[in-house]
């Protein structure tokens, strides 16, 4: 225990300006979902065309994540396919979950012969994509621990967190330190409770809608 909080401290450590960033973001975000309201957003849509508007280029964009997180043998190279793969597992699949939802909520909505609220909806989508995210990232926790030994020991990763190390690199943290699933680790943990806080205000934002009426 001594050896595996010595190191998640260390990460913390190392990355607590980008850790901070995190935090401020998705608190913001959280923030603005629960309070903020848009005069210009409150238009309805017929239920028909959300329904059809959300689930075709969902429909495409999940279809293209599945294909492209096998790395499909392409005549391409190595760390292309490695970005193919990130896009794809990390935003790609939680990006295409929101659109689903919104028709799924178009489609309850039609079967009322209600319309669509499109503040209602941009609810439903966010905090769709929060918890796509939310476990994504819970994914990332799962594998660091496991190829660190439950966090007792550090491990380099390759090209895969390429996209973390750049955005780290903005902070000043170097790719040595970022370049470590045990790095990775206690990072995405603190994505996924923002995630999660996202998610949380904007349905909960939208049971304040449904019952004010």
């Amino acid at each position: 225990m001594g050896l595996q909080m010595a190191i998640i401290l260390d990460a913390y450590g190392k990355t607590g300006g980008m850790c901070l960033g995190f935090v401020l973001f998705y608190g913001a975000v959280a923030w603005l979902a629960y309070k903020l309201n848009v005069e210009d957003w409150d238009f309805e849509i017929p239920a028909r065309t959300a329904f059809w508007a959300c689930l075709i280029p969902g429909f495409i964009l999940l279809a293209v994540c599945l294909i492209l997180i096998d790395k499909p043998h392409w005549a391409v190279p190595e760390k292309t396919l490695q970005w193919m793969f990130m896009f794809s597992a990390f935003l790609g699949i939680p990006a295409a979950l929101p659109f689903l939802a919104g028709a799924a909520w178009a489609s309850a909505l039609r079967t009322q012969d209600a319309a669509v609220e499109a503040s209602s909806l941009a609810l439903v989508m966010l905090g769709t994509f929060g918890l796509g995210c939310a476990a994504s990232n819970i994914h990332d926790v799962a594998w660091c621990a496991a190829i660190t030994d439950n966090f007792t020991k550090h491990f380099a990763a390759g090209y895969d967190l390429d996209y973390f190390v750049a955005f780290g690199g903005k902070f000043g943290i170097s790719r040595e330190v970022l370049a470590d699933y045990a790095t990775l680790g206690p990072c995405a943990f603190v994505m996924v409770v923002g995630e999660l806080a996202v998610a949380a205000a904007c349905f909960m934002r939208l049971s304040r809608i449904s019952e004010n009426g």
